[in-house]
């Protein structure tokens, strides 16, 4: 059964069209909404929703108290997003959908995915950049959990704590959605309840941050990225193997690659691929 896939973006930035074309390719039953304003109305394979039409997230602009280096609209955008999210699916009866942000590149079919017996499934416990969002109560609870670190005095005092603990190790940082995720999933309630996307599963897995290596093979400080008719590929030096990504991350500055991704299909690339972050071109590999 097809999930809806739900975007949420102000303005027309470039990048986002190589988004939605890159989900629908990967998802050709799926309905690929976007919660965005009127100068990204203009996708005709698209479901488009007013991003104004959110009571809750009007309502969370009012209470919410920044915290964070991060310019405040886009801090606030971030949180509120949550609200909004909560608004469309009561509006339009959905039980279940697949959530990205517009920096994201997805390669999988996510109805194959098997995560419904959560209610929610995230990246790293932290990143609401790709999840799915399993139970409506579930999403409506978090958005309480939020609402009560700004109502509550003693949990506003918390948060203030946590926000000096944030910046001491991470002076550009503070207060965002992934700390409000961090603390439903591992401090607040039942951890046993949230899937961790970003754990490898049957040589599998989906990408919490394209700049981020850890294990995996780099190329100019990021993941080195193969297109085989295997699928979307990167080498887990770790496990000494090549891992599937179902979907790549391009956080920040990396949203500059995203138009090149969506030049090729992996299907096509019967001689694989890699790509070259400095010369922006897509080489040959005949030693895979």
């Amino acid at each position: 059964m097809s999930i809806p896939i739900v975007f949420m973006h102000y303005g027309d930035s470039e990048y986002l069209e190589y988004s939605l074309l890159q989900a629908k390719k990967s998802n050709k039953d799926s309905d690929i909404i976007l919660i965005g304003d009127d100068s990204n109305n203009k996708y005709s394979f698209v479901k488009h929703a007013n991003i104004n039409d959110s009571q809750s997230g009007q309502d969370f602009a009012k209470i919410y108290q920044h915290m964070s280096f991060n310019d405040y609209a886009y801090e606030l955008f971030c949180i509120q997003r949550w609200f909004m999210l909560r608004d469309f699916m009561a509006k339009h009866q959905i039980a279940r959908c697949y959530h990205q942000d517009s920096d994201v590149m997805l390669y999988e079919d996510i109805s194959t995915e098997n995560v419904a017996n959560y209610d929610f499934a995230f990246c790293g416990g932290i990143s609401g950049g790709i999840a799915f969002i399993n139970n409506f109560e579930a999403l409506d609870g978090f958005c309480k959990f939020i609402t009560a670190f700004y109502t509550v005095q003693s949990l506003t005092e918390e948060l203030k704590k946590i926000y000096q603990m944030v910046i001491k190790q991470v002076p550009n940082a503070g207060i965002s959605d992934m700390i409000f995720i961090n603390l439903y999933c591992n401090m607040r309630h039942h951890p046993e309840k949230i899937f961790d996307l970003s754990i490898i599963e049957n040589n599998a897995v989906f990408d919490l941050n394209i700049n981020l290596t850890n294990e995996y093979e780099q190329w100019h400080g990021r993941k080195k990225i193969y297109f085989t008719t295997k699928g979307v590929l990167c080498k887990n030096l770790v496990l000494n193997t090549f891992i599937k990504f179902k979907a790549l991350h391009f956080q920040g500055e990396a949203k500059m690659f995203m138009k090149y991704f969506v030049q090729k299909t992996p299907e096509e690339c019967i001689i694989p691929v890699t790509f070259d972050y400095s010369s922006c071109q897509w080489q040959e590999v005949h030693n895979l």
